[in-house]
Protein backbone atom coordinates (compact mmCIF):
# COMPACT_ATOMS: atom_id res chain seq x y z
CA UNK A 1 0.00 0.00 0.00
CA UNK A 2 1.18 3.59 -1.07
CA UNK A 3 2.05 5.88 1.65
CA UNK A 4 1.51 9.70 1.18
CA UNK A 5 2.44 11.88 3.63
CA UNK A 6 2.38 15.92 3.26
CA UNK A 7 4.52 18.02 5.58
CA UNK A 8 2.99 21.92 5.32
CA UNK A 9 5.49 24.66 7.40
CA UNK A 10 5.51 28.14 7.65
CA UNK A 11 9.19 29.55 7.69
CA UNK A 12 9.35 33.22 8.85
CA UNK A 13 12.21 33.14 5.80
CA UNK A 14 12.05 34.89 2.16
CA UNK A 15 11.64 31.93 -0.03
CA UNK A 16 14.62 32.35 -1.89
CA UNK A 17 16.70 32.40 1.17
CA UNK A 18 14.43 28.80 2.53
CA UNK A 19 15.19 27.93 -0.72
CA UNK A 20 18.86 27.51 -0.81
CA UNK A 21 18.55 26.36 2.84
CA UNK A 22 16.63 22.99 2.25
CA UNK A 23 18.98 22.45 -1.73
CA UNK A 24 21.87 22.85 0.17
CA UNK A 25 22.73 19.14 1.13
CA UNK A 26 25.08 19.90 4.15
CA UNK A 27 22.71 22.69 5.57
CA UNK A 28 19.75 20.00 5.36
CA UNK A 29 22.28 17.34 7.36
CA UNK A 30 23.08 19.65 10.20
CA UNK A 31 18.98 19.76 10.22
CA UNK A 32 18.05 16.56 10.22
CA UNK A 33 20.49 15.55 12.62
CA UNK A 34 22.06 12.70 10.08
CA UNK A 35 25.42 13.04 7.72
CA UNK A 36 25.04 14.35 4.51
CA UNK A 37 27.09 14.23 1.60
CA UNK A 38 26.73 15.09 -2.04
CA UNK A 39 28.32 12.40 -3.75
CA UNK A 40 27.50 13.47 -6.94
CA UNK A 41 27.33 17.35 -8.37
CA UNK A 42 24.20 18.48 -10.32
CA UNK A 43 23.84 20.37 -13.56
CA UNK A 44 24.35 24.07 -13.49
CA UNK A 45 24.40 24.40 -9.44
CA UNK A 46 26.16 21.65 -7.25
CA UNK A 47 22.91 20.82 -5.69
CA UNK A 48 20.67 20.92 -8.28
CA UNK A 49 19.09 18.49 -10.84
CA UNK A 50 21.34 15.37 -10.89
CA UNK A 51 23.03 15.83 -7.84
CA UNK A 52 23.40 12.71 -5.21
CA UNK A 53 23.26 13.01 -1.68
CA UNK A 54 23.98 10.05 0.40
CA UNK A 55 21.75 10.34 3.75
CA UNK A 56 23.35 8.40 6.60
CA UNK A 57 25.93 5.96 7.90
CA UNK A 58 26.77 2.74 6.73
CA UNK A 59 25.24 -0.08 6.28
CA UNK A 60 21.83 2.05 6.17
CA UNK A 61 22.99 5.03 4.13
CA UNK A 62 20.48 5.92 1.49
CA UNK A 63 21.37 8.01 -2.06
CA UNK A 64 18.80 10.65 -3.13
CA UNK A 65 18.50 11.94 -6.55
CA UNK A 66 17.50 15.58 -7.37
CA UNK A 67 15.26 14.70 -10.09
CA UNK A 68 13.67 18.46 -10.29
CA UNK A 69 15.23 21.74 -9.63
CA UNK A 70 13.67 25.18 -10.33
CA UNK A 71 15.12 27.97 -8.01
CA UNK A 72 13.28 29.22 -5.77
CA UNK A 73 9.72 27.20 -6.29
CA UNK A 74 10.18 23.75 -6.35
CA UNK A 75 12.90 20.10 -5.73
CA UNK A 76 11.93 16.43 -6.46
CA UNK A 77 13.80 13.95 -5.26
CA UNK A 78 13.68 10.47 -5.19
CA UNK A 79 15.52 7.82 -3.20
CA UNK A 80 17.43 5.86 -5.96
CA UNK A 81 19.96 3.46 -3.56
CA UNK A 82 19.38 1.92 0.18
CA UNK A 83 16.73 2.17 2.17
CA UNK A 84 13.73 0.00 2.97
CA UNK A 85 11.36 2.35 0.82
CA UNK A 86 10.21 1.59 -2.44
CA UNK A 87 9.63 3.53 -4.74
CA UNK A 88 10.29 6.84 -2.98
CA UNK A 89 9.28 10.05 -4.32
CA UNK A 90 8.96 13.68 -2.85
CA UNK A 91 8.88 17.34 -3.99
CA UNK A 92 9.14 20.35 -1.83
CA UNK A 93 6.73 23.60 -2.62
CA UNK A 94 7.93 27.18 -1.60
CA UNK A 95 5.36 29.82 -1.75
CA UNK A 96 6.39 33.20 -0.67
CA UNK A 97 4.43 34.26 1.53
CA UNK A 98 4.54 38.05 2.33
CA UNK A 99 8.22 38.17 3.73
CA UNK A 100 7.66 34.18 5.41
CA UNK A 101 7.63 31.15 3.04
CA UNK A 102 5.30 28.19 2.66
CA UNK A 103 6.69 24.86 2.25
CA UNK A 104 4.82 21.93 1.02
CA UNK A 105 6.52 18.16 1.16
CA UNK A 106 5.45 16.15 -0.19
CA UNK A 107 6.57 12.56 -0.12
CA UNK A 108 4.60 8.70 -1.19
CA UNK A 109 6.40 5.65 -0.62
CA UNK A 110 5.87 1.52 -0.55
CA UNK A 111 7.45 -0.65 2.01
CA UNK A 112 8.52 -3.68 2.04
CA UNK A 113 7.35 -5.29 4.79
CA UNK A 114 3.48 -3.64 3.87
CA UNK A 115 3.41 -2.98 7.99
CA UNK A 116 6.64 -1.12 8.40
CA UNK A 117 5.03 1.91 6.35
CA UNK A 118 2.85 3.68 8.47
CA UNK A 119 5.83 3.97 11.10
CA UNK A 120 8.43 5.22 8.33
CA UNK A 121 5.45 7.64 7.28
CA UNK A 122 5.22 9.16 11.15
CA UNK A 123 8.76 9.00 11.85
CA UNK A 124 9.65 10.52 8.38
CA UNK A 125 6.81 13.46 9.44
CA UNK A 126 8.23 13.72 12.74
CA UNK A 127 11.77 14.05 11.47
CA UNK A 128 11.21 16.93 8.53
CA UNK A 129 8.65 18.81 10.58
CA UNK A 130 12.01 19.15 13.23
CA UNK A 131 14.28 19.79 10.35
CA UNK A 132 12.26 22.15 8.65
CA UNK A 133 11.60 24.30 11.97
CA UNK A 134 15.32 24.12 12.54
CA UNK A 135 15.90 25.53 8.93
CA UNK A 136 13.80 28.36 9.85
CA UNK A 137 15.59 29.26 12.86
CA UNK A 138 18.96 28.84 11.75
CA UNK A 139 20.49 32.33 11.04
Amino acid sequence: MTQRLQICETLSLPVELAFSRLADHQRLGAALGVPVRRTRDGEGDVNGLGSVRTIGLRPLEVDETITRFDPPRRIDYRITRGSPLRDHRASVIFSANGGATEVTWNIEFDTAPRLLGPVLKRALGLGLRHALRKIGRAS
